[in-house]
């Protein structure tokens, strides 16, 4: 049968005709790694879209995005659902106590922190350096110069990937493209701690 020929055919059938003429071709290859790895890599950069993340609600947009920028400076945020209150301390200081008062002279006890009186509360930590790690990798598919892509999963599979990866983008010409990408991630990230915790929706 020719290439028109099957074209025609295909066009003439519903989805589930075509998927089962899918699996069924699937079936033929099922054991040939090579034929896999290139259908693999053909549905991944022709044909897959990463579903998109929830869009963010309009009344917490602007509350995620102080968090995020809080977040990114290495502080942990306490949110305020009621109030739409954010109050945000050092890291360090949320996790040892001991040696936020060896560094500042003062006990994190005696601080006036509103949080802790607040009846309704979530603490907010930054990403885990897993999490952070994937917001890189999904990074690199944004990259459309293939030598760039390249020097990025370059320095993601060496030595300290964070500090490579960071002085690499941010002196290129995807500096700000970078910056933009992450902000938005975080901000994901933010949104959905903050809808899960108090079962918001996206209003």
């Amino acid at each position: 049968m020719g290439l028109v020929e099957m074209l025609t055919i295909f066009k003439a059938m519903n989805t589930n005709q075509l998927m089962n003429e899918i699996l069924t071709i699937l079936q033929t290859i099922k054991n040939d790694r090579n034929k896999l790895e290139k259908l693999y890599q053909f549905v991944v950069n022709e044909i897959y879209e990463e579903p998109g993340p929830e869009e963010i609600s309009k009344k917490y947009k602007k509350i995620v995005s102080e968090i995020t920028d809080s977040l990114l400076a290495g502080l942990i945020c306490y949110f305020n659902p009621g109030t739409l209150e954010i109050e945000s301390i050092p890291e360090f200081m949320a996790q040892d106590s001991e040696e936020f008062e060896l560094m500042t002279g003062e006990s994190a006890d005696n601080l006036e922190l509103k949080h802790k009186n607040w009846t309704n509360c979530i603490e907010i930590e930054p990403m885990q350096s897993y999490d952070s790690f994937k917001v890189m990798e999904y990074f690199i598919g944004e990259v459309r110069d293939e030598r760039m892509q390249d020097k990025l999963v370059k320095a993601l599979n060496m030595r300290k990937p964070f500090a490579n990866f960071k002085n690499l983008v941010e002196n290129s010409d995807y500096r700000q493209q970078w910056f933009d990408f992450r902000q938005k991630q975080w901000e994901y990230y933010v949104w959905d701690i903050i809808k899960t915790a108090f079962d918001l929706e996206s209003k």
